[in-house]
């Protein structure tokens, strides 16, 4: 009887450990909690991309952990041939279920310290994707929109995101007016955009330290505020 009762505490110990979602696992808990893919991502940009790609054009079977938008994650094996055909979606899953999973609403997929953003939350995903460059109040990604991505026809463009709302006028009229609107309630940020202090003009890598010294003003100044988009679709988990 006591071997018995070991033997099904076991299997049942096994059951729960088996069913963990892997968000509740320290592996992907660290993450998103750290946040690597913000440093990693500033390596891509449409030059760059094609280089990054060619680093995992022989790997098969990597783990990719794919994240719903209902707040379930799902940990598969991916084989393919190069970080493109993960974001087109040009190979398969290797999973018998693949042609479900693809139809969920996906809001993320983790890959080697990447972190791509479907853009289209409660749809299918068609094969364009956003990398994260910053997350916060203010959030920048880099949005792919060319579908499939190629070689040919690589084209991306910044997204600009205030409180989760999309700036889709940010480039409509001179930069240093729209970044200074965009951190107003931080005058000697904004400030140091309309001075055209070096490091806050119209360059991508200055956009990206405008969010991030944005974010950070926030968080110390208003930390419930900080509660981005992001935290607040994982309010809860960790």
């Amino acid at each position: 009887m006591k071997y018995l009762f070991s033997f099904i505490l076991i299997v049942f110990v096994t059951q729960i450990a088996l069913a963990q979602d892997p968000l509740e696992t320290e592996k992907w808990q660290l993450f998103f909690t750290e946040r690597p893919y913000l440093e990693k991502a500033l390596n891509i940009n449409d030059e760059t991309f094609w280089d990054v790609d060619e680093t995992y054009t022989y790997y098969t079977s990597y783990p990719v952990l794919l994240v719903y938008s209902d707040g379930t994650s799902r940990e598969i094996n991916w084989s393919f041939g190069g970080l493109s055909t993960l974001i087109n979606k040009q190979e398969a899953l290797e999973d018998i279920d693949f042609e479900r999973y693809e139809k969920e609403n996906l809001a993320y997929i983790v890959f080697d310290g990447y972190l791509l953003k479907n853009p289209e939350i409660g749809n299918a995903i068609q094969g364009d994707f956003m990398i994260v460059y910053a997350e916060g109040p203010i959030s920048i990604y880099r949005e792919y929109y060319s579908s499939p991505i190629t070689r040919d026809n690589t084209s991306s463009a910044f997204a600009i995101y205030k409180e989760s709302e999309l700036e889709d006028g940010f480039y409509l009229g001179k930069f240093e007016k729209k970044a200074a609107k965009l951190v107003g309630d931080y005058p000697k940020l904004a400030k140091k955009i309309t001075d055209k202090i070096i490091g806050y003009r119209n360059e991508e890598d200055d956009l990206i330290r405008i969010a991030k010294e944005y974010n950070r003003l926030v968080k110390e100044n208003n930390p419930y505020r900080y509660d981005d988009h992001y935290l607040k679709f994982w309010q809860g988990r960790f």
